[in-house]
């Protein structure tokens, strides 16, 4: 199968309790090359990432062992983040990328990189 470079999540807001923001489908590889947050608010916001493997085909819980990234975005910053090699690879059903923000509804999140499958 070849790479399709196409949108691989909608656009989504990190909440304030830990929470998918990308989930990977069915029959699909997922390669996640960078990941664009966006303090939209005006103030400071901590914001937490975790690549959760499924548990059991159901989506998993982010824990301290499965955390990424941890920053704390000032008022309308964009941060971008590289993931170099082949980024991170979502290959079962319900493997996720999982946020969390000190504030809900204060950071977005997309993703960029290509998937594989039907």
């Amino acid at each position: 199968m070849a790479l399709n470079r196409a949108k691989l999540a909608d656009i989504a807001e990190v909440a304030s309790s830990a929470g998918a923001l990308i989930t990977n489908a069915a029959s699909v590889k997922t390669w996640i090359r960078g990941i664009t947050l966006h303090n939209h608010t005006a103030g400071a916001i901590d914001v937490t990432l975790y690549n959760v493997p499924d548990s059991g085909g159901s989506v998993g819980t982010a824990a301290t062992g499965n955390q990424f990234f941890k920053k704390s975005l000032a008022a309308d910053e964009t941060h971008y983040i590289d993931l170099p090699g082949p980024g991170i690879v979502l290959s079962d059903t319900n493997d996720t990328i999982q946020g969390l923000a000190s504030s809900a509804t204060s950071v977005t999140a997309m993703f960029h990189g290509d998937n594989e499958g039907p």
